[in-house]
């Protein structure tokens, strides 16, 4: 089985992923620089990614690895979710949304596809585990945080 560092840099393969960034963003009609600020955005993306996988290749690094790639899949996500969030409130607002919005949520569930697919299920669980123990640490911040500031 690869390594997690070797999937992830399989995912972010620029080449791909600006390809497809590039179709999607050619489905709607948006101005030729508007299509490319997508393009730039995914492949910064993907830098992220590649970034975290050659920074932490070593077996050794791995449950760091996991960590730092459940912040990033969270990010993608709540990034996600927001765009879909502004274009069904503008749709049932004004019966259309911005397509700019419409693009950035499609690369963004496009890039979450691309990591939750070609994760192993191991992967995906481990995934899955270190954003949530992520998430039950900032709860526990925020508790601390609010019970410190109400003395």
């Amino acid at each position: 089985m690869p390594t997690l560092a070797a999937q992830l840099i399989h995912i972010a393969d620029a080449a791909v992923i600006a390809t497809d960034t590039r179709a999607i963003a050619e489905s709607l009609e948006l101005p030729a620089d508007v299509r490319a600020q997508v393009v730039d955005d995914a492949m910064r993306l993907c830098n992220d990614i590649t970034s975290l996988a050659e920074a932490m290749g070593e077996d050794e690094d791995e449950p760091e690895l996991y960590r730092s790639l459940a912040a990033l899949w969270l990010e993608l996500r709540f990034e996600w979710q927001r765009h879909n969030l502004v274009a069904n409130y503008d749709t049932m607002r004004t019966g259309t949304c911005a397509p700019l919005i419409m693009v950035r949520a499609s690369v963004a569930s496009y890039v979450l596809d691309r990591i939750e697919a070609l994760l192993a299920q191991e992967h995906r669980e481990r995934l899955g585990d270190s954003a949530v123990d992520m998430l039950d640490a900032l709860r526990t911040d925020v508790e601390h945080a609010r019970v410190s500031s109400a003395d």
